[in-house]
């Protein structure tokens, strides 16, 4: 279950009356029955968003989340299930470049590449999608899409990848916590990254017709 804000503004991002209490309902029974975690995640202006002027740059997203890890010792108790280092890039004291291929996306047309935030065209399958796309064209640096993304699903796999390489790093994040004071560690220049290509609708256009022409049972 996932909430993007209060009831208001959640039902609002939905378009639908009524979810934030239905997801509410459900995030009370899993905690009742013993699944108690959250995840913690930036937004950005992506392609699809409706809204492409109040999203924050990678600079302000960093102070916002050292606001939140500081706001009060409540923050500390969350019960975050994901890796400390990841939670420690939110706040600006990683430099990590993103793993476009660290979260593949299945849905009804294919796996989407490249990240679902994205969503330039689809593979027929996953060993297509891994062979055939281009990953080092995508990230930050390598793409104007994605000069502002700080998201999970490219940059937790960056973090766990360091993990495992250091895990005295992740330990020590761990124990301390998220750390929102001092210095922050050096942006990733955008110079190399390469321009926007806005195809999207296109790619969706053409996965609905072929949908619409397929046999009945067909895949």
């Amino acid at each position: 279950m996932h909430l993007d804000s209060g009831r208001e503004d959640h039902n609002r991002s939905v378009c639908q009356a009524g979810v934030f209490d239905r997801a509410m309902t459900a995030i009370r029974a899993a905690k009742a029955a013993g699944v108690d975690g959250i995840t913690i995640s930036p937004g950005y202006a992506y392609e699809r968003a409706p809204d492409q002027t109040h999203f924050l740059n990678r600079r302000r997203t960093k102070n916002l989340f050292r606001a939140i890890f500081t706001r009060s010792d409540r923050a500390r108790r969350w019960r975050f299930a994901q890796s400390p280092l990841f939670l420690d890039f939110l706040p600006g004291n990683q430099t990590y470049h993103c793993t476009p291929w660290g979260n593949s996306t299945r849905n009804v047309f294919g796996w989407q590449r490249t990240c679902y935030l994205l969503g330039e065209g689809y593979a027929p399958s996953y060993r297509a999608l891994m062979d055939e796309t281009d990953w080092d064209a995508y990230g930050t640096d390598h793409y104007e899409k994605c000069a502002d993304c700080m998201v999970h699903s490219g940059y937790e796999a960056t973090a766990m990848a360091d993990s495992v390489r250091r895990p005295w790093k992740a330990l020590i994040a761990a124990v301390r916590g998220p750390r929102t004071q001092g210095a922050m560690a050096p942006e990733i220049p955008l110079d190399p990254q390469r321009p926007a290509e806005h195809v999207f609708s296109r790619h969706v256009d053409r996965a609905l017709a072929r949908l619409a022409v397929a046999p009945a049972g067909d895949d």
